[in-house]
């Protein structure tokens, strides 16, 4: 029971600061809409963790919180990789302003 009780509460948490987040400008709508719904899907499974168990039944997994841990797992795979992709592009951009700047800015000695 406490656990749960944490659960619902940080979500709660996370919920609230998404959307601060929103309102400072610091992520976008569809950020702050994704990251609410999946914080409110946490307190739905925390409220009825038996539903975990039968959608887990249905696709193959033995428990619902096995469900949750491997899909948790691939989201945050995903996540990493996105996370990686989008880093490599910032590098390249980086690289290629600070080319542009050089070149139309030489440096005189």
């Amino acid at each position: 029971m406490v656990f749960k009780i944490f659960l619902i509460v940080f979500s709660l948490y996370a919920i609230a600061r998404a959307r601060r987040q929103y309102h400072r400008r610091e992520a976008s709508w569809y950020w702050a809409v994704v990251w609410s719904f999946m914080w409110l899907f946490v307190i739905a499974v925390a409220l009825m963790p038996q539903v975990t168990d039968v959608v887990a039944n249905a696709v193959g997994v033995g428990r619902g919180a096995d469900l949750f841990v491997y899909l948790a797992v691939i989201f945050l795979l995903y996540a990493t990789y996105r996370s990686m992709v989008h880093q490599q592009k910032m590098s390249e951009d980086i690289t290629e302003l600070v080319r542009k700047i050089a070149v139309d800015r030489p440096e005189r000695s």
